[in-house]
Order: C-alpha cells, then structure tokens, then sequence
C-alpha cells in the first residue's frame, strides 16, 4: 500500500502567493499604465495648449512692440531735392515718442572744422530729445574730405535742410514756428550763419520762410576774419577760410551779427576754450538791446567740445532744452536740475 503523500505547508500556500502576487500586478499595471498614462496625457495636452498660448502671447506683445518700433524708428530722408550739381544729402530724423501735432523740432550740425566730421555726434541728443517730445534730425552736410568743398557749402546745407522741414513739417508732427538749429563747433557756425549772415535784412532760408525760432550754439567759431592758430584752429581749417577769400569770410562771420534780435540765441563754451575771448568780445559789442536775446553760459575749467561727454552731455541737453521751453516750445517730460556750478551765466562771478 503506497503511502499517501499531503501537501508540505509551503506546498499549500504557494497558489495563494500566486493569486496574492498576480492581483498586485494588476493594481500596479493599472496605476502605471491606465492612470499615469491617461495623467501624462492630460499633462502634455495641458502643456501644449500653455506653449501655444505663451507663443500668441508673446506674438501679440510682438506686433505691439514692433509697431512702437517702427512707429519711432529714425527716419532717413533726402532733403537737398536739387542733386544736379551736388550729392545726395541725408537727414536721420528721429520722430517724437508723444502724441500730437504741435511737437517743436531741432536740426543738429556736426562740428568738424567744416573738413570731416559725423552727424553721429548728436545721435544721443537726438534720442534725448525725441523721447522729450521733440523731433530731432540729424544733418549730413558737405564737408571738404568727403566733397572738396569750403565752408560756405555748409552754410548752403544747413539753409537747404531748414527749409525742408518747414515745407514737410506735417509728416512729423512739429510745430512750423518751433523749429530750432542746434550746432557743435564748425556746426554751429553752419547752423548760425545759415540764417545771420545774409547781406541787409534777408535771412539765408529764403525770403518766403521764417527764421527758426532759436539757436543753440556750442562752442561756436564765430569770427573768421580774425582766425589764427593761437585759437586752435588747425592749418587746414585756416586753408580753408583763405580759401573762402576775404570778402566771402567777412560775409560768413557772426560777431557782428549775433545782435539780431528776434532770433533768441543760447551761447555755451567751456572757460578754458580758446575760441571764448572772441565771443565775450562779440558779446560785449552789442547794442544793451540786443543782448537780451544772447544768453552765454560757461562751463567752468572746461575745453573745446566738452559736452560731447558726461555729465556734460546730460546737462547741455538740458539747458538746450530748457532755454527752448523758455521760448515757448513744449515739452513732454520733466529735466533734472542742473547744478547751478556747472553751467554759469558769463555775467557770474568766476565764469
């Protein structure tokens, strides 16, 4: 008789580990599978739709931004329309970033010794001044390096690209009685002469358009009669106004003819420029009258070109602006004060 064999306890439990192992399987393969998929699903959906809302989102803003960008990106126009006999001419003018339609305007004029020189100088003048509310313009005019010709062309130049503005006026917004000239140097010469130095009562921008209604003049040359090394004038400079002739030099010279007064002028020199004694004499010999309409600030212990940097360059911008306030012209931001020890009047003590 064979002896009956039972199950060993381990023999009897291991079906129900099985049954035990294979329901945990289940559970796991449906949170893992089932659950996590479906989550993982929803969650990609979930983070495309974030994607794609952050890309319109960021699209619009684009359009938006651009649009301001375009709105006051610099314009570059030609404004001698008359190139039989001379090269294209260009004005970058930087549009006012304010509403509106009464905004003043001001054209800048590089110094360079009338030999060389950018309109890049005043690039952050311009930007200063049109997020100010003013349309700025940045003036290419011929120079002898690039074009062989004197300082007289200049002069042409200047008067040319005045009247372009009067005449397109609208298309930015300016005011046509609020149209100012702003030079440096050789440039405020260009600037100044362009409307002081006609013969009789004429003014250089034509008989048919007003004069600007200020001037902004640092370190000017102002007399070329008298010009002489001693005055930091190089020798080609000087080539160039013997150049010009006696006659034509005289014409082009402004000590005599600052009195005019319903051109208000600003006048700023550092106190260490040589080129100063000859505006305080300029000054000086006008009729008590006429001074009114000069006013002359001295930076003190400073040279020639000393506001093309800081902190000149903010301060100078501002008093620019200031003394154009004070003329009427609007402004649509408010300027820091300047240190009333920086910029002085002439009459100061010190200066």
């Amino acid at each position: 008789m064979l002896p009956i064999c039972t199950p060993s306890f381990h023999q009897r439990s291991a079906p129900q580990r099985d049954e035990q192992n294979s329901y945990w399987q289940k559970q796991a393969y449906f949170y893992r599978e089932i659950l996590f998929r479906d989550s993982m699903r929803h969650q990609h959906r979930f983070t495309r739709l974030a994607f794609i809302a952050l890309i319109g989102a960021g699209g619009i803003a684009l359009l938006i931004s651009s649009g301001h960008f375009f709105r006051w990106k610099p314009v570059s126009v030609i404004y001698n329309d008359d190139k039989t006999q001379q090269p294209a001419l260009r004005m970058q003018i930087y549009p006012a970033r304010t509403e509106g339609s009464n905004h003043p305007a001001v054209l800048f004029f590089h110094g360079g010794g009338w030999i060389t020189g950018s309109p890049d100088q005043f690039k952050w003048f311009a930007k200063r001044f049109a997020a100010c509310g003013i349309v700025a313009a940045l003036v290419e005019y011929r120079v002898h390096s690039r074009h062989g010709t004197l300082p007289d062309r200049a002069v042409d130049d200047a008067s040319t690209a005045y009247r372009w503005m009067q005449r397109n006026h609208a298309r930015f917004g300016v005011n046509p009685a609020h149209i100012a000239l702003v030079g440096g140097s050789a440039g405020a010469h260009v600037a100044a002469a362009s409307t002081l130095s006609c013969a009789g009562s004429n003014d250089c921008t034509g008989q048919d358009t007003k004069p600007p209604f200020a001037l902004g003049l640092l370190n000017p040359v102002l007399e070329l009669t008298v010009a002489n090394e001693s005055q930091g004038y190089t020798k080609e400079e000087l080539l160039l106004i013997d150049a010009l002739g006696p006659s034509k030099a005289a014409e082009l010279s402004l000590g005599s003819k600052l009195a005019r007064a319903d051109i208000p002028k600003l006048v700023i020199y550092g106190s260490l420029d040589p080129l100063l004694p000859t505006a305080y004499q300029a000054v000086s010999s006008q009729v008590e009258g006429s001074r009114d309409s000069i006013q002359l600030l001295i930076a003190a212990g400073e040279k020639h070109g000393f506001f093309n940097n800081e902190p000149w360059r903010t301060i100078v911008g501002n008093a620019l602006m200031e003394f154009f306030h004070s003329q009427g012209a609007n402004l649509d931001c408010e300027l820091e004060t300047n240190d009333a020890t920086r910029l002085q009047k002439a009459s100061d003590p010190g200066a």
